[in-house]
């Protein structure tokens, strides 16, 4: 009987030793969370910046008016003509004119003088360029006029208008 209270005394003595091992081992294992937790606190600096950074504005470029061929609405004593032109945006950004002034006339056939016609200011319009791109045929109606004293070399003829337009970035 002792054989086996002996042997029952070392397994109860082993079970002991397991547990207080186990405490050290969580011991040591929290203590060393705690100083490497502590050593990543200690690495986490805050730091602040002051200074200036710098924005461009960019600089608007023109858009290019070009002359079209639009349908032939002149006579003598016509004036509801229409101007007709093609717009070219440069810019990255849409435009819309709401206005047009007319400037300087010039005409394809020498013989018929460009004062034969007269062109209108015109406002109200929504004339729309896109960004970087060519419109379609824009046309401004009822603007163009031909006296009703213009001659016969009149027919046929071309005539080239300088226009302004003034507009907003949209």
């Amino acid at each position: 009987m002792s054989t086996i209270g002996t042997s029952t005394g070392s397994t109860i003595d082993h079970g002991r030793q397991g547990i207080g091992r186990a405490k050290k081992i969580g011991a040591i294992a929290a203590f060393t969370a705690l100083v490497a937790g502590g050593g990543a606190a200690w690495a986490l600096w805050s730091a602040n910046g002051t200074g200036s950074g710098r924005a461009t504005a960019l600089t608007a470029q023109s858009i290019t008016v070009t002359a079209a061929a639009g349908p032939a609405s002149l006579y003598p004593g016509a004036t509801d003509g229409d101007v007709t032109f093609t717009l070219t945006n440069p810019n990255p950004y849409p435009v819309q004119f709401t206005a047009m002034t007319a400037g300087a006339i010039s005409t394809s056939n020498p013989a018929c003088a460009a004062s034969n016609i007269s062109v209108v200011p015109a406002t109200g319009l929504t004339l729309t360029v896109a960004a970087n791109a060519t419109s379609a045929l824009q046309t401004i109606s009822n603007v163009v006029s031909m006296g009703a004293g213009a001659p016969d070399a009149c027919q046929g003829v071309d005539f080239t208008i300088a226009l302004t337009l003034t507009g907003i970035q949209v």
